[in-house]
């Protein structure tokens, strides 16, 4: 959420290891994609 975007995780699914993510905008799907990257590369504090 930090980021602008809203990750749901599954948990109580029982998919532990795993998230939802709904499809937006282009923008959106943008900024989550960059996000992940952010995340992903450990750039994110």
């Amino acid at each position: 959420m930090k980021l602008g975007v809203i990750i749901r995780p599954l948990k109580h699914f029982g998919l532990a290891n795993c998230v939802r993510i709904s499809i937006g905008t282009a923008e959106e799907n943008e900024l989550l994609v960059a996000s992940l990257r952010k995340i992903r590369s450990k750039t994110y504090a």
